[in-house]
């Protein structure tokens, strides 16, 4: 995954829905999109809004295991991994 599919997926799982002007790069939701890490969602009745789906979660939590190596359990360890802060 290259650094702007990486930064909109961060984008899309911590901070999702975003409208699409909010998210960070068009090229990396178009390819999170096409690998089905994200789609194309409609919010209170508005289009032009992408979501991460459970894959694009599982991916998330893949890019940030944990200190043992292990994939975490909860979106919240991952960010916490993330960060560099520890259950």
């Amino acid at each position: 995954m290259n650094s702007a599919e990486k930064d909109t997926l961060i984008a899309l799982v911590e901070q999702g829905p975003l409208w699409d002007g909010d998210v960070p790069s068009k090229r990396g939701r178009d390819a999170l999109i096409q690998a089905g890490f994200a789609v194309r969602v409609l919010v209170k009745g508005s289009d032009g809004w992408q979501a991460a789906t459970y894959r694009g979660r599982d991916a998330y939590k893949a890019l940030f295991p944990n200190p043992d190596g292990s994939i975490p359990d909860l979106i919240r360890q991952a960010k916490a991994n993330r960060m560099g802060a520890h259950d």
